[in-house]
């Protein structure tokens, strides 16, 4: 190794050590700065589920929307608004509280990439109660009208109906 080649690398170790530093604040600003507008749209989503309200449940999703639960199965946009429909009216679910945590948010070059818990509390046919929680990694899209929803992949789920495991 040459002198010149010895100080090239040590260039280059500090160099990228800087690049490291400097990246990684600019990341968790990008993050302060991101995370309390995700949150705000979690928060409208969830309460508009709540009302019994589909279209405004889902005014923030991408009209190329995709739902994938746990077995991989999928439903666009529009079968996720029938889906949901139908739980509202045909078995009468009633939603009483509806919250997302995020746990982590992922920049990349397409958008975001949010880790998520729900919880969400309710009863069915007016008295049975019904709890589920879950964790999803969800797909975020920055649009002129600004970040919509494209893909919510549910990683775990986890149903009690009256306080006993629900597999259904």
């Amino acid at each position: 190794m040459t002198l010149f080649s010895a100080r090239s690398t040590i260039l280059s170790t500090v160099l990228m050590s800087v690049a490291i530093v400097t990246i990684g604040p600019g990341h968790a600003e990008i993050n302060a700065k991101i995370q309390p507008t995700i949150q705000t749209n979690y928060n409208q989503i969830n309460a508009a589920f709540v009302r019994r309200d589909i279209k405004g449940a889902t005014a923030l999703f991408a009209p190329d929307y995709v739902s994938i639960n746990p077995k991989g199965e999928k439903q666009n946009l529009a079968e996720f608004r029938e889906h949901y429909n139908n739980l509202f009216t045909r078995f009468n679910i009633k939603l009483t509280s509806n919250k997302a945590t995020i746990k982590n948010i992922d920049v990349n070059t397409n958008g975001l990439d949010v880790a998520i818990e729900q919880k969400t509390e309710g009863t069915v046919a007016g008295f049975n109660k019904i709890v589920i929680d879950q964790t999803s990694r969800d797909s975020w899209l920055k649009t002129p009208q600004g970040w919509r929803l494209k893909e919510s992949k549910i990683l775990t789920s986890k149903t009690t109906f009256n306080g006993q495991k629900f597999e259904g």
